[in-house]
C-alpha cells in the first residue's frame, strides 16, 4: 500500500508542475511549497521571494528555521522539481514581529 501511495504522490507532484506553468516563478514556488514541505512545515513558513535561483523563505520561529535548514537540500530539489523553477539555494529568515 505504501508504494501505491508514493506513486500517487509523485503523479500529483508532476501534474501540479504542469498546471503551474502559466504562473510566474514566484507564484509557482509559493504554490509548490505545501507539497514540497509537507503539511506541518508549510503552515510554519512561507515563500517570501525568489530571484536569480535563490528562494527566500520566512519561518515563524527559530525551531522551524532550524528544521528547514536541516533539510534544505531536499527542499531545493523538491521545490525545483515541483514548481519547475531553477532553485540553486534557499535562504531562510525568521519572521519579524512588527509591533508599533
Amino acid at each position: 500500500m505504501g508504494c501505491f501511495l508514493e506513486n500517487i504522490r509523485e503523479l500529483l507532484k508532476n501534474s501540479l508542475g504542469q498546471s503551474l506553468q502559466a504562473l510566474d516563478e514566484a507564484d509557482r514556488l509559493a504554490a509548490a511549497w505545501p507539497i514540497a514541505s509537507g503539511k506541518a512545515m508549510s503552515g510554519r513558513a512561507s515563500v517570501i521571494g525568489y530571484a536569480d535561483g535563490i528562494l527566500r523563505l520566512e519561518a515563524v520561529n527559530e525551531t522551524w528555521m532550524r528544521e528547514m535548514m536541516s533539510i534544505k537540500g531536499r527542499l531545493v530539489s523538491e521545490m525545483s522539481r515541483i514548481a519547475r523553477v531553477p532553485v540553486r539555494e534557499i535562504h531562510i529568515e525568521m519572521k519579524r514581529n512588527d509591533r508599533s
